[in-house]
């Protein structure tokens, strides 16, 4: 028994160590920035940050994703410029994308997001209602590398 109790000890604080290192890894979001009055994070590149950015979206009232679709599928993309404007037209938020992901701080009301990647943009109205309350995708077509 005296044998085992080094090993069982080693191997139990393997174990904690691991564990510690897996939900720090799903813990660290990429910076908030701040313009204005509007917080927002952007990234996702990686395994470990898009789990984080996901598991952020509740804590913020808008939520946008952007994507390229080559061949038949999706493959997520950054570079994004974003410009988010409101219900009366004035700038709320002018940002490029760090990533798939971009999440935003804004209050209540109604939104025009726009994003543009390569020279194209797209648009979509979002009506923020408090956190993790308006989504909205953006999708590219990318040319095909066949």
């Amino acid at each position: 028994m005296q044998l085992y109790r080094p090993l069982m000890v080693t191997a139990l604080a393997g174990a904690l160590l691991w564990a510690a290192s897996m939900s720090g890894a799903h813990a660290a979001l990429p910076e908030t920035q701040k313009q204005g009055n509007v917080e927002y994070v952007t990234g996702g590149i990686g395994l470990d940050e898009s789990q984080s950015l996901k598991a952020a979206e509740k804590s913020y009232p808008l939520s946008l994703l952007f994507a390229r679709k080559l061949d038949g599928k999706n493959d997520y993309t950054a570079d994004v410029k974003v410009v988010i404007t409101d219900a009366k037209g004035g700038s709320v938020l002018t940002a490029t994308s760090g990533g798939p992901y971009m999440l935003v701080k804004l209050p209540p009301g109604e939104y025009k997001v726009s994003a543009t990647l390569d020279g194209n943009e797209q648009t979509r109205q979002v009506s923020v209602k408090g956190n993790g309350s308006a989504h909205a995708g953006f999708e590219w077509n990318a040319k095909s590398t066949k």
